[in-house]
């Protein structure tokens, strides 16, 4: 069964599980990643989000990532788990385009059985590291982020920065809610300013604002 455990300083989660869990948690999600078109403009943002999380899956089960020997309460034996580790404004909208596009496609009982225990699993890791904020961290879980926005992908990256930069600990912790509605709402200044910093920067390299990555991320002190 997956595992979820809050990192040490609180910036993200690492997800752990057997190599059979593991597999199917990525199994699952490259199926509906490749239901996206990445040469549609409108999908290219989320394919690329599936990717990315496919990625740190198959990592992970490779052996590639984190390796943990684990001993549940009961058990007289110890566990080979396989682990990865993901910030938490990562894995929130990851699941939130694994719901959204889940809805529209074929999946099957076990696919649907993993996307639910993934989202259990994290909703969990957000309530051990603090119960009283992840209440309204768990409502991007339940309620989902527009990541059907074509820019998703770069809005993505900025978030991800932003977050990785800031001090670590239950503040900035609690400010996930206002950095994830500054930046997928339209109407948001927040918003606004970055769309037009994108679109100054695809008109100085001649490409679309999709076609745009960052190319310096802060190291992350998990």
């Amino acid at each position: 069964m997956l595992q979820a455990i809050p990192t040490k300083n609180g910036t993200g989660v690492s997800i752990y599980g057997d190599y059979g869990d593991l597999k199917s948690l990525y199994e699952a999600v490259d199926h509906i990643a490749n239901t996206l078109n990445g040469d549609n403009k409108f999908q290219k943002g989320q394919h690329q989000l599936l990717m990315n999380f496919a990625y740190e899956i198959r990592k992970g089960y490779s052996g590639l990532r984190l390796t943990e020997e684990m001993r549940f309460p009961g058990e007289q034996h110890t566990l080979h788990y396989y682990g990865f580790q993901l910030v938490w404004t990562d894995i929130l909208i990851f699941i939130s385009t694994l719901r959204h596009n889940a809805g529209y496609i074929q999946t099957d009982r076990l696919q649907q059985a993993t996307l639910y225990l993934l989202e259990y699993v994290i909703e969990k890791a957000l309530d051990d590291y603090d119960r009283a904020a992840a209440s309204e961290i768990k409502n991007f879980i339940t309620y989902g982020i527009p990541v059907s926005n074509e820019y998703s992908f770069i809005i993505y990256q900025a978030i991800h920065i932003e977050y990785v930069s800031g001090k670590s600990g239950k503040a900035r912790f609690k400010k996930i809610p206002k950095l994830l509605n500054n930046y997928f709402n339209t109407w948001a200044p927040e918003y606004k300013s970055l769309i037009a910093s994108f679109e100054q920067s695809a008109k100085e390299q001649n490409c679309e604002i999709t076609d745009l990555e960052f190319q310096d991320f802060p190291d992350i002190k998990w």
